[in-house]
């Protein structure tokens, strides 16, 4: 499956880039790479500086042609962020 050499391939990418930018994206399940538990620590400057929050990523069968799904595990308060469900909610103009 053409995707998942894509995955793969981007999750080699981010292992690489993640002692400078600290973005990390694993498994939940060994094997099962369309399920990752991904860390962002917060950034330098900000009022999120110090934490580390993890996002939970599904990748659909789509992928690349539809979008992951994501959400944020840890408790954080952003207007882009569901405080209840701690999905990403991003508004589109059209």
């Amino acid at each position: 499956m053409a995707s998942q050499g894509r995955i793969v391939k981007e999750l080699q990418e981010v292992g690489k880039d993640d002692k400078v930018s600290g973005i990390k994206a694993t498994p939940v399940v060994a094997g099962d790479i369309r399920h990752l538990k991904g860390t962002i620590p917060g950034p330098q400057g900000t009022p999120y500086e110090g934490g580390v929050f993890e996002i939970d990523i599904v990748l659909p069968k789509q992928y690349p042609f539809e979008p992951p799904k994501m959400k944020y595990l840890t408790k954080i308060w952003h207007p882009n962020i569901s405080s209840q469900t701690g999905a990403i909610c991003l508004v589109r103009k059209v």
